[in-house]
């Protein structure tokens, strides 16, 4: 009988576990966790964010259960994720997004208890106009797509906008072996450090930096190296009266009341008694002693607890790598690629304008020709065509459509002026794809304007 082990691969069990974890761990990591330095979405996100553009929540609230059920088309994963997902786009309060990409009506939970998210039944998003000015749908012609995992529709790779938004609104994503907490900047912050290495190839440094936050956000290195952000408690002074307004990341209200609790047990410190104010934000009054009103720095010993979140700057780059980059090269980077992709979009419309001077100048030969006139002795259209193409008309099966009506003097004026807008349009479009001066003059244009309208939210 024929020995059928040879037929078997010879690879050791310990080497095949240790690859097919090695795969499952760049699946998890690629697919769900780790971001995309280019739109800084995970796929998830970018999954929702194409279905939103190509159905009616492009423009008007639509049912987050229903733009869930749409992203179901390009994500392979249970309506659950992505409903949990969308709803987090949604979310507009401290610690959640700098800006929202998503525009949500409804309740989408808020800093006092940020899983309070109604159902999405009952709630309704549509894309926010802030994505819309960022420009990740302005040129969807210059990007590159892959089949769905059906392959019966494509999805983007990736969106581009003006700026990395991977620096914009807090990440967090776990993997098989990797993670990454990218904390949120702010967008003026972004978009300076961007038309500083545009200008003089130095970007600016930029601190982490929350929406409404009045706590201290700080950056500092533990002993094993490795970057920390602390967030802290903020308090406010309405005449003698003592607010507590803010707190660390990841404190909730429950959490906040309980610490509270806590300290007046102890009975050893100004602290007499509170008062919960808090709607949506943080307002807790906070009562002392008689006698012992407190100072700054009485106020931050006794509420000294800080959260604390490990920095990991992993990303997936749009070479397909998974790397850690800081926030300078991240922009240095995402500059160069945006120059690319603009250099693609405006030699994809030169092209364009190209074409119009094209069709134009034949169609004047065609009118001053009298080719209208000769369509009368011709037996057929493929007659036609094939006389055109003959006569090295480039647009022949175009000519041959075009009704009589056109084919007069003034059809030609007509035409002399598209061939005017376009000649100068193609000459614009030239400059911008060959010459880096005026590509960085148009990028930096484009943040100002961005800037302008978004910059202060």
């Amino acid at each position: 009988m024929k020995n059928n082990n040879d037929s078997f691969p010879k690879v050791q069990f310990e080497d095949q576990v240790n690859d097919d974890q090695r795969k499952y761990s760049r699946y998890v990591c690629d697919s769900r966790a780790i971001p995309h330095e280019i739109d800084g979405l995970k796929p998830v996100q970018r999954r929702i964010l194409w279905a939103m553009w190509n159905s009616d929540a492009r423009n008007r609230h639509t049912k987050t259960v229903k733009v869930a059920g749409l992203a179901m088309g390009y994500h392979p994963h249970g309506d659950k994720s992505i409903q949990d997902a969308l709803s987090a786009m949604a979310q507009d309060f401290t610690f959640a997004n700098n800006i929202t990409l998503v525009h949500g009506e409804g309740t989408f939970g808020d800093v006092l208890d940020p899983g309070a998210i109604a159902s999405p039944r009952y709630t309704e998003v549509k894309l926010s106009d802030f994505v819309k000015d960022l420009g990740f749908f302005e040129s969807l012609q210059d990007i590159d797509y892959v089949k769905n995992y059906d392959e019966t529709e494509d999805e983007p790779i990736h969106f581009v906008g003006k700026v990395p938004i991977v620096l914009l609104n807090q990440i967090q994503g776990i993997a098989t072996g990797f993670r990454a907490f990218i904390p949120g900047h702010k967008l003026s912050d972004i978009i300076d450090s961007q038309v500083s290495y545009l200008k003089n190839g130095k970007t600016k440094k930029i601190s982490p930096w929350y929406k409404d936050f009045k706590g201290q956000v700080r950056v500092a290195k533990n002993e094993n190296g490795s970057d920390i952000m602390y967030t802290s408690f903020a308090f406010d002074w309405e005449g003698e009266t003592l607010y507590l307004t803010h707190a660390p990341q990841t404190w909730n209200r429950e959490k906040v009341i309980n610490y509270i609790e806590d300290i007046l047990e102890k009975k050893d410190s100004w602290l007499k008694d509170y008062v919960d104010h808090s709607s949506q934000t943080f307002r807790i009054e906070l009562q002392y002693k008689k006698g012992e009103k407190p100072n700054d720095a009485g106020i931050k010993e006794l509420f000294a607890k800080e959260n604390l979140d490990t920095l990991a700057f992993n990303i997936i780059t749009h070479e397909g790598r998974l790397k850690n980059i800081l926030p300078d090269e991240i922009i240095k980077r995402f500059c160069e690629f945006r120059k690319k992709h603009l250099i693609r979009r405006f030699k994809r419309l030169a092209a364009i304008e190209q074409e119009k001077v094209d069709r134009n100048s034949e169609l004047i030969r065609f009118i001053k020709e009298q080719w209208n006139l000769k369509v009368t002795q011709i037996k057929s259209k493929s007659d036609f065509e094939t006389q055109l193409q003959n006569a090295k008309f480039k647009y022949f099966e175009w000519l041959a459509s075009i009704p009589v009506y056109r084919m007069t003097l003034e059809e030609v004026k007509k035409c002399e002026e598209a061939i005017l807008e376009a000649k100068s349009k193609f000459t614009e479009y030239t400059l911008l794809s060959k010459n880096d001066q005026k590509l960085t003059g148009f990028m930096i244009e484009e943040l100002a304007e961005l800037n302008q309208k978004w910059g202060t939210k």
